[in-house]
């Protein structure tokens, strides 16, 4: 995990809207919580792996009620970061390092440190040894309750969505499926040989953190897993898409925004089909 914040999640933009949510310790995390509509019980459990802007980026809050809404399923959006996730307005920041003229370029020095400030606690508060026992034991504690009669699935972007990853390759069924757009710091092909649960991948055909020879490679071998018939898996290259366009597309650019639109109903399609085939 050494890539610079620009090669990672500082691209995108801020979406408009106000989550509809509440907020809640679930198993000693802060957590945000999305529930269908009034009245409806969940036809299953989702809970976000978020970017590494983390729990409180209003686009993945925003993200989480629409998958409560139209799919009908509890989503948890869980403080896995302890703090450590970055602000939002390192957006900002992001777009200042691609201003072009000569004052835009001595600001850059600015704007890149103060990304830095934050990307770096980033990586160090974030490694796997820290990462893996905070969400793995949330996941189990899950079985135990909110998911002990309702299948379990995990959404995940960017950082969340390498733990998508991991937490698919675990035998002892921690999640019943998974679904990734442009998931980061992954190891090709090691990660994605193994995998045991179904996995759906959104992934970006112009994409730093999967270029297209590992996006090839991690198709090919979800493709096969599947032709064999031992679990389902699937992955939609989305054409002219950038890392982050499904949590962060920009909303003024048309097409930009629907592929995020086609991405977040590939999720809820997704954990719709795996959640029937577990309930059967």
């Amino acid at each position: 995990m050494s890539q610079l914040p620009s090669q990672c999640c500082a691209t995108g933009s801020l979406h408009t809207g106000t989550p509809s949510g509440r907020i809640s310790k679930v198993h000693g995390l802060d957590c945000y919580i999305a529930e269908p509509s009034s009245g409806s019980a969940p036809k299953g459990v989702v809970v976000i792996l978020p970017d590494a802007f983390g729990w409180t980026l209003p686009n993945s809050r925003i993200l989480a009620d629409g998958y409560a809404k139209k799919g009908g399923f509890l989503v948890l959006l869980p403080e896995f970061m302890n703090g450590h996730g970055l602000p939002a307005d390192v957006l900002r920041s992001f777009e200042a390092l691609t201003a072009p003229g000569l004052v835009a370029n001595v600001k850059k020095v600015y704007h890149l440190l103060y990304m830095l400030t934050f990307f770096l606690p980033f990586l160090f508060f974030m490694r796997d040894s820290v990462a893996r026992p905070r969400i793995f034991n949330f996941f189990r504690a899950l079985r135990l309750a909110e998911a002990k009669d309702l299948p379990l699935g995990c959404a995940g972007f960017c950082w969340g969505g390498y733990w998508v990853m991991q937490l698919c390759a675990d035998k002892t069924d921690v999640v019943d499926c998974g679904f990734t757009a442009h998931p980061s710091f992954l190891s090709v092909p090691k990660d994605i040989e193994a995998v045991v649960k179904p996995v759906s991948v959104a992934a970006a055909l112009d994409d730093h953190q999967l270029p297209r020879d590992k996006m090839e490679v991690a198709k090919d071998i979800l493709m096969a897993k599947s032709k064999k018939g031992d679990v389902e898996h699937e992955f939609v290259v989305y054409e002219g898409a950038k890392h982050g366009f499904a949590v962060r597309a920009n909303e003024d650019d048309k097409e930009e925004a629907r592929r995020g639109k086609e991405a977040e109903e590939q999720a809820i399609n997704w954990f719709s089909r795996c959640f029937d085939a577990v309930r059967r």
